[in-house]
């Protein structure tokens, strides 16, 4: 169970907050709801004038164009209702449309480091508490709003008949506040608990079907069943604290209603009996409060949806506060060209660090031997500026990275590598690289780097669907594929990482002749450099004895 401290005046500033840009919504709700309150009030009224009517005058046609009058009243109010509905409905909508939009785009906007590795990839999964807000919202501003009203008027109206009656509903009033107080903290406490237990285990569940084959073996799959049976246990423990609060309001409210009707009645006829209350203010008395006494045995529903807000407001709150990634947004074209210029750029890890000072001209291309991978995803992430070198800078095209907008620059950089892609056709990856280009085109430079085979043994060839990892292609096929996509989208810088030494010697030499012949820019990261392809070999060391080790501007290999 999670030990954070929850503050919930953080939480209820972050509900309203989020709840904030659809106020106008709640605003008409109200309105509508006042003017239901107040017409509702026709039943006891109309009661209580057909009573002293029959008593006094026993005319028909008065009894007549009063059932006509509370006929109108409430077929108006019963308008009003249907408006109401209707507002809500469309608050549904919108509120739908925009929270998935803004998680979208701050999911989106995130840094590189924070999805890095597959972390953090389960705050996703809060986009289903938008439905706790579509729902409870609207409960909560129609009937639980209609309540309220409904207890203020009749409240109100009740006490008019007479002092006794006023102190009787100050009294319930207070009883009511009482019992809220007593529990209502660590109701939204546990709420925001029993949010966090659901996301954990659903979370967990996330991680045995990403994991599937890892446990399909005896040991695996023991520890497996034990942890989901503490995912289990740490849900029920926190679903049985939050019912234990809950729960006693739900009893103190029931008892507060036997009480307050008993006492209603024995109040009210004592009064009737003393003269200091007519018979038809009784009746019209009893209407209006055995209304607001069985709205009040269920009470305690609409303060249990009131509480699953804050674990609402905990987890989207959370979502939409993702840190940010600082983009940099110029009016200077996409770079034109593709020399790759390092300027005494030093890399750091840890105790480790290592300079670079070597300029690529557009279209050479040379294999980089590293015995570190921090050494090759350090220099990607320069490249797509997802962190910057210690000291030193880049220039691309003779201009700094910082330079060129964000999103231009990561389009002229291409990585070739296992990387995940959003779930997809194969026709559809390559237009969203690549727009308008042609089929003839694809066909062609798959062709050319060796997938026609593959494509044409798929049942719907390029319209078949592809996973995040690219399944059903085999691994080395999805890199192909990619590989499609740069010869197609010509970036200016090409990196591509081992994953392309698995690929069979035969073929990975007949690929490297077709990217040989292009005007890329490349740097190959591979364990197996060979002198028979590209310009030469950039060895990187990295030393710890030493702040620095300097990469020589001599290549091992041929120029």
């Amino acid at each position: 169970m999670s030990s954070k401290n929850i503050d919930l005046v953080n939480l209820r500033q972050t509900l309203f907050a989020l709840l904030k840009p659809e106020r106008s919504f709640f605003a008409v709700v109200i309105a509508y709801s006042v003017v239901i309150g107040l017409l509702t009030l026709a039943v006891p009224i109309a009661v209580q004038t057909l009573i002293n009517t029959i008593a006094n005058i026993a005319s028909t046609r008065a009894v007549a164009t009063l059932a006509i009058v509370l006929f109108s009243t409430l077929l108006l109010s019963g308008c009003f209702a249907a408006l109401r509905m209707r507002v809500m409905e469309y608050y549904e909508r919108r509120i739908y449309a925009r929270l998935v939009a803004e998680l979208s785009m701050r999911t989106i906007l995130a840094p590189h480091s924070y999805f890095e590795g597959s972390q953090n990839t389960s705050i996703t999964h809060r986009y289903f508490d938008i439905m706790t807000l579509q729902k409870n919202v609207p409960s909560l501003m129609v009937d639980g709003i209609a309540l309220i009203l409904q207890m203020i008027v009749g409240f109100t109206l009740v006490s008019f008949y007479h002092p006794f009656l006023l102190a009787f509903n100050l009294c319930v009033i207070l009883i009511m506040y009482i019992i809220w107080r007593l529990w209502s903290t660590q109701a939204k406490i546990t709420a925001v608990r029993l949010s966090e237990s659901k996301y954990s285990t659903a979370k967990w569940l996330s991680n045995l079907a990403s994991a599937n084959d890892f446990l399909k073996s005896s040991s695996q799959f023991d520890y497996a069943g034990k942890k989901t049976e503490r995912y289990v246990s740490e849900y029920v423990d926190n679903h049985s604290r939050h019912f234990t609060f809950t729960f006693k309001q739900v009893v103190m409210f029931l008892v507060l209603y036997a009480l307050a009707s008993s006492a209603l009645l024995g109040l009210g006829g004592w009064l009737v009996i003393s003269g200091q209350l007519s018979i038809g203010q009784l009746v019209a008395a009893e209407l209006i409060m055995a209304a607001v006494f069985v709205g009040l045995s269920r009470f305690s529903h609409y303060l249990k949806l009131y509480y699953e807000l804050y674990g609402t407001a905990d987890k989207i709150g959370g979502a939409i506060n993702i840190p940010q990634e600082v983009l940099e947004q110029t009016s200077k074209p996409a770079p034109a060209g593709g020399t790759l210029e390092f300027n005494k750029v030093i890399i750091k890890r840890k105790n480790e660090s290592c300079l670079i000072d070597k300029k690529i001209v557009q279209g050479d291309k040379y294999f980089v031997s590293t015995q570190t991978n921090w050494t090759q995803r350090t220099i990607v992430n320069l490249l797509k500026r997802y962190e910057d070198p210690s000291s030193g800078w880049i220039n691309l095209d003779n201009s700094d990275l910082s330079d060129y907008d964000t999103y231009d620059l990561r389009q002229a950089v291409f990585v070739l590598d296992r990387s995940l892609i959003i779930e997809c056709t194969i026709e559809e990856y390559i237009h969203m690289c690549v727009p308008g280009v042609s089929t003839s085109e694809i066909n062609n430079i798959i062709e050319k780097v060796g997938l026609t085979d593959v494509i044409n043994s798929l049942p719907l060839k390029l319209k078949t669907p592809i996973s995040s990892v690219g399944t059903p292609l085999q691994p080395l096929e999805f890199i192909l594929l990619k590989l499609v996509v740069v010869m197609l989208s010509k970036p200016k810088v090409l990196v591509i990482n081992q994953h392309f030494d698995a690929i069979p010697t035969i073929r990975r030499e007949r690929i490297l002749g077709v990217i040989q012949n292009t005007d890329l820019t490349v740097l190959y990261f591979s364990n197996a450099p060979t002198t028979a392809f590209f310009d030469g070999i950039i060895e990187l060391e990295s030393k710890k004895e030493s702040p620095v080790d300097t990469v020589s501007n001599q290549e091992v290999g041929h120029e």
